[in-house]
């Protein structure tokens, strides 16, 4: 961007100008005079405030939407401002000279605006902050409080709203209402709003990337996945480059600086480390009979640096003659786009905007009851991963407990397609100028159910079951439409994924709203219908081999379009004809798609002619049907892969047992772990055991490092290979940074062209057919394959993943919980509206204050709180106009304290690398430390040494003696080798002494043997070769095991429980290392820091695939004909002495129907339950 001049703010926000009109509020309280001024200063009175009445009350429930449960009659000041009885002491001056004497201390009001712009004063501002964070009860306490201790200019409620709404007019989020297509309302959020926010967002908008980036084999964001530098479409890519202070649009002809004369057409502005180069379609001048023109030479690999761009498109026209070329408007392609998009930039940039767009359903009830809310969330895609997972960068869209997802994503795809079609005007605080904004969505992200919403597709119960591909499943599902399950369903028709209720289409009123879970969970129509069984296809082996070969393969990708035209063919067919009924669900079965959105419409087309009679009656009503129906009947269909959470390993083999004692071994297995280098808390073997159907994603994540370890006697080996296989590819899918993307994507097998991690996921599905085929009734298995292929469109898994989503979800609960339940979706989108207000102020965000200047437009015609109403108004382009907040409210959040911790506005603070803690031994000389002993050099050193018990390494590990590391080679560049930590020194005076950093770091070499291989790991030996290192060699903390399978480790060992923090009599198994304490195996399914261990990982052993799976059925087949024959020989249960002579109801499986029958499961070691 060469002779731009870049400033992070404008120059007014560097000033103290005077406040705008009508920000400054005169609250008429007290009158200035003459007298002195020996008041606080207002940082003095603000920390007093804060210190005094705050910090104490923010821990407690809080209600942010109590302004619109007030009453009109609570509006009165009189009513709700409490009376303050001034009680006199000895020595002080009577009442009317103390209010005088106050009144006397009053600082000049328009420097106090100034100060703590947008608010009047210090009280006001974190007393408006803190309104959205606590309820009006403690508000009152709170003015009470400050009324009592003389304490000026105290504000009322009623005072606090009216700067609340004039602040939510001149920098809020507009709420809009929205009719859905299936009759009900909702609320949306302004998604223009949120992002012009983002823009204009000093914490935000440095971080933001809006071209794609070529970055090589390196993959660690979003934008240098191929989906957003390769797939999407030029035109949805940031569409022009400035350079030189020029604008250089796509598919626009440009000259570059060639003495030859090169001209170009670029079509998609990249990174590629520094620079930004252009791809670009060369351009010829051509003679022929008709006159001069140009020929376009369309070529996917020429590429052009910015630099060697000389004239753009306008320059070009107007000096075409000087250099005796044709007119460049006869190579201009596609001309509409480019000239519609210059001509709405008005000379300004225009950029793309990606997003993370998520939804998922929560209970708005804190009890078991459900009570169903489907949000919509948003993340700017265009954030590194280090703020991408931050609660502080997501926002919320919209909500309802009545509204279906695709019903409201039909309203942001609204608000979308306006905004990509006029733009959106931002003021960008990076430069300091307006930005016209084109917002894209680069991906859907949402559980399973939401996704196959989302994608039109038939659900995971269906028979095609991937969204990806067209694998088939069981023959069975033949008959099954594959609709989601409800609440109500059982276990035992679950797929294992949410099971969500998916409600009525209809509208309900405000009383069923109330109702919440009554009104979301039960059809409009009333109880679903159960539907009959279809009768259970038996498979052949042939037909089973087919089937599970299928499902461990990736077969023909779907595709947008092919999808579109078959969706449209349904409703086509359905408004068209008579009686399709059947041929239609037929249709969505073959073709495993169902738009949940469409068929609304297609069953009212359906109910319109069932009762009529005659076939000219039926078409009349059918006609008149389709004429009723909307624009849009299909699903709001988008161009953005659908990601979804990999794979979460149910704990089956932690809850299968029928043993108490092993569930006692896994126990003390669990809780003697050592976790040491993993990151994470030692593990509560007991919670995991007992919980083991209601683990999160957190608590997969540490079984998955630690199952190899305490799972090797208490399964199978079938079993135990596969979880050893699945602790190979957790470390490979959480990488946070892939610096070679071939490397680890890439077999290490040269004949093999297969990826490293595709490689991995095969050996998983493998080793799990080997335990039991039984594993491919999961769909969720073959989603695994698909997920190789979305880390390179997307980059690292950990990008889409959704966890600080779905940690929102208790915001939002939040919110629901604390609102009057009359209107949920209005409520909590004005809740997060105000909060993103907040936010964005206290961010230091730019805004333009002029608007304040006027009355704020209220309504209170239906009894409501008065709420501004924002209009549409047009952009300001004068930078003098954008203003950020006065230096009093950036005092208030510049450091950590409890209000930047519920605004999410801390910095995190990292361990500062290299410090080190003291140990409680004595300074002694050098011949007394272990370094002294080992190291030659130092043995002779003069003066008092100290040892540490601690120090923290350059990624923030915490480091102790008897750690293992890896280390990088002093004489090898690019190599490592693992050592164990023996002494931390520290010569008494030196420069590192006052630094609080160790001299040195003794270090004990240790060879990683993969020959002896030992839980799929290879396994560590102390070599008995010392060195001295600095910290910074020092790359990370690995976990290191003892090999209790070759030694025999029991758990004979035992500690002390504590209780209520007191020790007691009571103890617990501990598994006691006696035997070859130096026989030890590396944890390569270290999660933390996995680029590092991965060089040590050992390669899986090739298997043969077809004969794994030929056995693998060939059980399935031998173990379903015993139970058939177990179930044939069973002897009717007699009926009980004394007993009435009537049928005896039995559990036993010989009395069951036959589909049940065969459902049920032979109980063997390893068993799925």
């Amino acid at each position: 961007m060469a002779g731009e001049d870049v400033r992070p703010y404008p120059e007014a926000a560097y000033q103290n100008p005077d406040s705008p009109p009508g920000v400054g509020i005169n609250w008429n309280l007290m009158e200035a005079n003459n007298e002195g001024d020996f008041a606080l200063s207002a940082d003095e009175r603000a920390v007093a405030f804060i210190a005094g009445t705050i910090l104490e009350r923010f821990d407690l429930p809080h209600s942010d939407d109590e302004f619109e449960e007030r009453s009109d009659a609570e509006n009165s000041e009189s009513e709700n401002e409490p009376e303050v009885v001034d009680v006199q002491e000895p020595g002080l001056p009577d009442s009317s000279e103390a209010r005088a004497h106050k009144h006397s201390h009053t600082q000049d009001e328009t420097a106090t605006n100034r100060f703590w712009f947008p608010w009047p004063d210090c009280i006001a501002c974190p007393m408006v902050v803190h309104c959205r964070l606590a309820l009006t009860k403690q508000l009152d306490l709170f003015l009470w409080l400050l009324k009592v201790n003389n304490v000026d200019d105290v504000p009322s409620i009623k005072q606090m709203q009216k700067i609340n709404l004039a602040l939510q007019k001149v920098c809020g989020i507009e709420t809009i209402s929205c009719n859905g297509a299936l009759g009900n309302k909702y609320f949306v959020n302004n998604l223009a709003q949120i992002i012009a926010q983002e823009m204009a967002n000093p914490r935000v908008r440095p971080h933001l990337s809006f071209y794609p980036e070529d970055s090589g084999p390196k993959l660690s964001e979003a934008c240098q996945g191929q989906r957003w530098l390769k797939e999407l479409p030029d035109e949805q890519t940031t569409p022009m480059l400035r350079i030189s202070g020029h604008n250089y649009y796509i598919y626009e002809p440009a000259m570059l600086d060639s003495d030859a004369g090169e001209f170009c057409i670029p079509i998609r502005w990249f990174a590629r480390g520094e620079q930004f180069l252009a791809k670009c379609w060369r351009m010829v001048p051509v003679s022929t009979d008709k006159g001069s023109g140009w020929r376009v030479v369309k070529s996917d690999n020429y590429e052009v640096p910015a630099c060697r761009f000389l004239k753009n498109f306008l320059q070009f026209q107007s000096d075409a003659a000087i250099y005796n070329v044709p007119h460049p408007s006869s190579a201009y392609m596609l001309q509409t786009f480019s000239i519609l998009t210059r001509a709405k930039a008005q000379g300004s940039r225009v950029v793309v905007f990606p997003m993370w767009v998520y939804c998922d359903d929560t209970s708005g009830n804190v009890s078991k009851k459900w009570n169903e809310h489907n949000s919509f969330l948003m993340m700017p895609a265009g954030l590194p991963r280090e703020e991408a997972q931050k609660e502080y960068n997501i926002h919320f869209l919209c909500t309802s407990n009545l509204a279906r997802p695709l019903e409201m994503l039909d309203g942001i795809v609204d608000q979308l397609e306006k905004a990509q079609g006029e733009g959106i005007w931002v003021w960008d605080v990076e430069f300091n100028e307006p930005v016209l904004v084109i917002p894209e969505v680069l991906a859907l992200l949402g559980d399973n159910p939401m996704q196959s919403k989302f994608a039109c597709h038939i659900g995971l119960r269906g028979k095609l079951f991937c969204r990806a591909c067209w694998v088939k499943g069981h023959d069975a599902m033949d008959g099954d439409d594959g609709d989601e399950p409800t609440r109500a369903t059982t276990a035992a028709h679950s797929d294992g994924g949410s099971v969500r209720s998916e409600g009525g289409e209809g509208v309900l009123s405000d009383q069923e709203s109330v109702a919440g879970s009554d009104g979301s969970a039960a059809s409009v129509d009333g109880q679903p219908k159960k539907k009959k069984l279809a009768k259970r296809f038996r498979e052949t082996m042939t037909d089973m081999v087919h089937r599970v070969s299928n499902f461990m393969k990736i077969q023909k990708l779907s595709n947008k379009d092919e999808s579109t035209k078959l969706l449209r063919s349904f409703f086509t067919d359905t408004s068209t004809k008579l009686d399709t009924k059947t041929s239609v669900k037929k249709m969505r079965t073959e073709n495993g798609l169902k738009d949940k959105f469409q068929m609304v419409f297609i069953d009212r087309l359906f109910e319109s002619y069932k009762k009529k009679r005659g076939a000219e009656t039926k078409r009349a009503a059918l006609e008149a049907a389709v004429a009723s129906l909307p624009a849009n009947t299909m699903s709001p269909f988008l161009q953005a892969l659908i990601l979804t959470k990999t794979l979460q390993w149910k704990s089956c083999t932690l809850c299968s047992w029928g043993k108490d004692d092993k569930n006692e071994l896994l126990t003390t297995q669990l809780s003697s772990f050592d976790v040491s280098g993993l990151g994470i808390s030692p593990l509560a073997g007991k919670t995991l055991v007992q919980y083991s159907g209601s683990l999160t994603g957190r608590d997969f994540r540490a079984i998955a490092q630690v199952a190899p370890f305490v799972l090797y006697d208490l399964v199978s080996k079938d079993c135990f290979e596969t979880w050893q296989a699945l602790s190979k590819i957790i470390p490979l899918i959480w990488q946070p940074e892939i610096n070679d993307v071939e490397l680890h994507l890439a077999c290490l097998i040269p004949v093999s062209l297969l990826a490293l991690l595709t490689k991995e996921i095969d050996h998983f599905l493998l080793c799990a057919a080997k335990w039991t085929s039984r594993w491919f009734n999961k769909p969720k298995f073959h989603i695994f394959l698909h997920l190789p292929t979305h880390i390179r469109r997307f980059g690292p898994a950990i990008l889409f993943a959704t966890e600080a989503f779905e940690s929102f979800n208790a915001i939002i609960r939040a919110k629901s919980v604390h609102s009057n339940r009359h209107a949920p979706s209005r409520d909590i989108a004005h809740a997060f509206a105000q909060g993103n207000r907040i936010r964005h102020l206290l961010s230091g965000g730019l805004f333009v204050p002029s608007a304040a200047g006027g009355d704020v437009s209220v309504d209170t015609s239906q009894g409501q709180q008065p709420r501004p109403q924002p209009a549409e108004s047009a952009f300001i382009h004068d930078k003098s106009a954008w203003r950020t907040i006065g230096d009093g409210p950036k005092n208030l959040v510049s450091g950590c304290s409890t209000v930047t911790h519920y605004l999410g506005l801390d910095k995190r603070r990292e361990p500062a690398a290299g410090i080190s803690l003291a140990d409680k031994t004595a300074p002694r000389p050098i011949n007394q430390t272990l370094t002294g002993q080992r190291i030659l050099s130092w043995s002779t050193k003069p003066g008092l040494f100290k040892t540490s018990k601690q120090v923290f390494l350059l990624n923030g590990d915490p480091c102790v003696p008897h750690s293992f590391v890896i280390v990088k080679h002093p004489h090898r560049p690019g190599e490592t080798f693992v050592a164990r930590v023996e002494e931390l020194i520290q010569q008494v005076g030196s420069i590192a002494d006052f630094a609080s950093k160790p001299d040195g770091v003794l270090l004990q070499k240790a060879i990683v043997d993969h020959a002896r291989e030992r839980y799929g790991m290879p396994s560590v030996q102390l070599a008995g070769e010392w060195s001295l290192h600095s910290t910074k060699d020092l790359l990370c903390t690995v976990n290191v095991q003892h090999n209790c399978m070759d030694n025999h480790c029991a758990a004979t060992d035992s500690i002390p429980v504590y209780q209520e923090r007191t020790k007691t009599a009571h103890t617990m198994a501990r598994i006691a290392h006696t035997q070859n304490l130096h026989d030890l195996v590396l944890n390569t399914a270290q999660m933390r820091d996995a680029v590092l261990v991965q060089p040590y990982c050992l390669n899986s052993m090739p298997m043969d695939f077809q004969r794994i799976v030929h056995q693998s059925v060939a059980n399935e087949i031998g173990l379903r004909k015993k139970h058939t024959v177990a179930t044939a020989k069973a002897p009717p249960l007699r009926p009980l002495p004394h007993a009435p002579a009537q049928p005896v109801a039995s559990s036993s499986s010989s009395h069951l129907p036959s589909r049940v029958s065969e459902l049920q499961f032979i109980h063997y070691p390893g068993h799925i339950p």
